[in-house]
């Protein structure tokens, strides 16, 4: 699969019916590539919220990427398993087939390094400017992203305090787009 330059990563839905009718306009707006996250969700709610997204997503030639669950993206029929940094550090094999898409998230070229072992097939890296989300990691710029890219195999997104009005300038840092939602997501 040729990655797009944005991987849309949905906001928390707070409302379902106002967040499927987001997931559509972001698919009618161009996304192919997205992270289903629900912070907040129990299993069952975020199994039947996935089976919604999963086949909205399908009708736009999108992929999707479940957040945690290996088990329930083969049983939803979904493109792939999103692993953030902690659960990529317990990670010690490729959690899905090689027909499954692998994204890893980490803020360091030894995550990303942990992803290639296991077989990720792209990587996001954060932050790369100041974001409230990690206050506590200091951003690594646009020169450390193209340094990190050089060092790694892994096609990346640059997460963290960039917006759709990045992707040229992540691109330029030899990375593969902007992750996110912010300029994404329409509601």
């Amino acid at each position: 699969m040729t990655l797009p330059t944005h991987y849309l990563i949905t906001p928390s839905p707070e409302d379902e019916a106002a967040f499927i009718e987001g997931v559509e306009k972001s698919l009618q707006a161009g996304t192919r590539l997205m992270q289903l996250k629900a912070k907040g969700y129990s299993e069952e709610a975020y199994a039947s919220l996935a089976e919604r997204v999963v086949v909205l997503a399908r009708s736009y030639d999108c992929k999707v990427l479940l957040t945690g669950n290996a088990e329930l993206v083969e049983k939803l029929g979904a493109d792939g398993l999103h692993l953030d940094s902690k659960a990529l550090k317990q990670c010690k094999q490729r959690p899905l087939s090689k027909r499954y898409l692998i994204a890893v998230s980490a803020h360091t070229l030894e995550g990303l390094q942990q992803g290639e072992a296991i077989g990720a097939s792209f990587g996001v890296l954060s932050p790369v400017r100041y974001t409230k989300a990690h206050p506590d990691i200091e951003p690594i710029g646009w020169q450390g992203l193209k340094q990190i890219a050089a060092a790694t195999t892994l096609p990346l997104y640059a997460l963290g305090g960039v917006s759709s009005r990045d992707e040229a300038e992540a691109i330029a840092a030899d990375a593969q787009g902007v992750a996110g939602n912010k300029g994404y997501w329409k509601d």
